[in-house]
C-alpha cells in the first residue's frame, strides 16, 4: 500500500514523482493532455507554490499524484488546475453532506454505484442503477456520497487520470418519487461537481432503460451539462447496443456481460476499505473561508457568493470553465 499522504500545506520536503504509467498511456497523456516530460516538474512545483501561498488554504495534499489529478483534468494549464483545486476544497468545506467519504454507506450493499473495470478505451466503467435507490428510505446525499467514494477509490490510479471514466446510468425503476427527491439545488450541486471541481475526466455517459417518467429529469440534467458533455451522452433503446460500447468482460451478467455484479461490488468495497487511512487523512484538508479571498474573481468567491444568494448550503450556480 502507498503511504498515507500528508495534508501539510508547506511540508519540509516534497515527494519526487515517478510515473507508474505504461508507455502507451504516457504517449496518450502526451498527445491528449499536453503531458510533456519537461512540463511535469515545473507544473507540480507551481501548484505546490500556489497551495503554500494561498491564505485560505490551511491543509491540503501536495503529493504529485494528487496534483496531477487536476493538471491532467485541465490538460496542464496550471492556472486552470489551481482554480479547480480551489473549487474542490471549497465544495468539500461547504457541502460535506454530499462529499464526505462514507465507507459504511448503506447504499453500497444495494449495488447502486459499482465500478466495473477497464473498458476497451482504457477508461474505468462506473455503473449507476437509479432504481436501486429507494427515495422513501434513502436521501440523494447518500447516493452522491457513494458516487464520490467510488470515484475517490480509483481516481489516484494514474491510468484513469489519463483515460477518464465511462458512466453507464440505468434508469430502470425510476419513479415520480425519485424525480421529486432530486430538488434543483441538489441537482445543481451534483452537476457542478461533475464537471467543475472534481477533476475527473468523463469520456462517455450511456443512458439505458429509460422509463417515460425519466424524460423530464434527463432533460434537466442534459441542460445542466456543459456542451462538451452533452455531446458525450448516448441513449440506448436496448441493452444489446450497450455491448457495442462497453467491453462484455466488464459488463455484469444482468446486462448481457460476463461478470457478477455482486462480485464487482464486493471488490470495490474491499479496495475502498483498504484506503480508509487515506480517506481519513484527506478529510483533514481545510480551506478557511472566513479569510479574505486572494482576489474577487476566483472560484472560491464565486462559490461563497452563490451559497449566500441561494441561502442553501451546497447550492451553487453553474460555473463556466474552458
Amino acid at each position: 500500500m502507498p503511504p498515507v499522504p500528508s495534508v501539510e500545506k508547506k511540508p519540509a520536503t516534497y515527494d519526487v514523482y515517478e510515473s507508474t504509467l505504461e508507455p502507451k498511456y504516457q504517449e496518450r497523456a502526451r498527445s491528449e493532455l499536453n503531458e510533456e516530460s519537461f512540463r511535469l516538474e515545473p507544473a507540480i512545483a507551481r501548484m505546490r507554490e500556489f497551495i503554500a501561498k494561498h491564505p485560505q488554504i490551511q491543509r491540503c495534499r501536495t503529493d504529485a499524484v494528487f496534483l496531477l489529478r487536476f493538471l491532467r483534468y485541465r490538460k496542464f494549464n496550471v492556472d486552470a488546475a489551481c482554480e479547480v483545486l480551489e473549487r474542490c476544497l471549497t465544495a468539500l468545506q461547504v457541502s460535506p453532506e454530499f462529499f464526505t467519504l462514507d465507507l459504511e454507506n448503506p447504499m453500497i450493499e444495494r449495488c447502486m454505484c459499482v465500478p466495473l473495470g477497464q473498458n476497451i478505451d482504457g477508461s474505468m466503467v462506473f455503473l449507476i442503477r437509479v432504481g436501486s435507490f429507494d427515495p422513501a428510505t434513502f436521501e440523494p446525499e447518500q447516493v452522491v456520497r457513494l458516487n464520490m467514494l467510488a470515484l475517490e477509490t480509483y481516481v489516484y490510479d494514474e491510468v484513469y487520470q489519463v483515460t477518464g471514466i465511462t458512466a453507464v446510468i440505468d434508469l430502470h425503476g425510476m419513479t415520480l418519487a425519485h424525480a421529486g427527491a432530486i430538488t434543483l439545488p441538489k441537482l445543481s450541486v451534483i452537476m457542478d461537481s461533475t464537471h467543475n471541481y472534481l477533476g475527473v475526466r468523463i469520456q462517455r455517459i450511456h443512458l439505458v432503460r429509460l422509463p417515460k417518467i425519466a424524460a423530464t429529469v434527463v432533460d434537466l440534467i442534459s441542460k445542466a451539462l456543459s456542451p462538451k458533455l452533452q455531446q458525450r451522452v448516448k441513449f440506448h433503446k436496448t441493452l444489446d447496443t450497450l455491448k457495442d460500447d462497453i467491453d462484455p468482460e466488464v459488463l455484469p451478467t444482468i446486462y448481457g456481460g460476463k461478470q457478477s455484479l455482486e462480485e464487482a461490488n464486493e471488490k470495490f468495497h474491499k479496495l475502498a476499505l483498504s484506503q480508509r487511512d487515506r480517506f481519513l487523512k484527506q478529510a483533514e484538508m481545510y480551506i478557511d473561508l472566513s479569510i479574505p479571498a486572494p482576489n474577487a474573481k476566483n472560484a472560491n468567491a464565486a462559490l461563497q457568493s452563490s451559497v449566500a444568494d441561494e441561502s442553501v448550503i451546497g447550492s451553487f450556480r453553474k460555473l463556466n470553465v474552458d
